[in-house]
């Protein structure tokens, strides 16, 4: 049984579970699916993932140190929310998944699955809010130029070579799959760096009796 939020008309972001149903109490493995990448502001150029988040309810899974898979060239990082139950516990537990540089990025042409384990707590239908970031690169030259430096021993002012470079700025892009309506449209922001769309679910079942 493969589960998600969306119809394919807005498949962006959903769940899969290859075929094993998740069960109450049972330790099974989720994978997050993403789509696609971010698409720049001009429209037309598209931009890789180089992080991606989910919130965790604790209805889910109450524990999720050690949930996130384990993913080649990124790093996986389990962090509680400020909000906290009567107990005292955290309502929810985000897990991240960031590139350890840009070579790492997810390309936007195609999905990507991150794993999502553990023994889950509730029974019902759990939204699972994300968010990928993309960074849009800007490379810039910076031509050679002649710099006045101090020496640090005699305090001499001299006139040393600087060679031409390249300088990389990025724009922060972003996917957020947070609404709470499988059938809700995506939608941009005004400057067409942020784009909203309906939320993944993972159902999960009563144990049989």
């Amino acid at each position: 049984m493969s589960l998600t939020s969306i119809s394919s008309a807005h498949a962006h972001a959903g769940v899969d579970t290859r075929g094993v149903i998740p069960t109450k109490g049972v330790s099974s493995v989720i994978l997050l699916r993403i789509g696609h990448g971010c698409t720049a502001p001009d429209g037309v150029t598209k931009v890789g993932t180089y992080a991606l988040s989910v919130v965790i309810p604790s209805e889910l899974l109450a524990a999720p140190a050690s949930a996130a898979m384990q993913i080649p060239g990124f790093n996986a990082v389990v962090t509680p929310s400020a909000s906290v139950d009567a107990a005292g516990k955290p309502v929810s537990n985000t897990i991240t998944w960031t590139a350890k540089s840009a070579l790492f990025a997810v390309n936007p042409v195609g999905f990507a699955e991150f794993g999502i384990r553990g023994a889950w707590a509730t029974a019902g239908k759990h939204w699972l809010d994300t968010t990928q970031i993309c960074r849009l690169a800007t490379n810039t030259p910076v031509a050679a130029r002649i710099k006045t430096v101090t020496d640090p021993k005699t305090k001499a002012k001299l006139k040393v070579w600087v060679p031409a470079t390249t300088k990389t700025t990025y724009q922060e892009l972003k996917l957020l799959w947070t609404v709470h309506d499988s059938a809700a449209p995506s939608i941009f922001s005004a400057d067409k760096t942020t784009e909203t769309g309906p939320a993944p679910t993972v159902t999960i079942v009563a144990p049989a009796a």
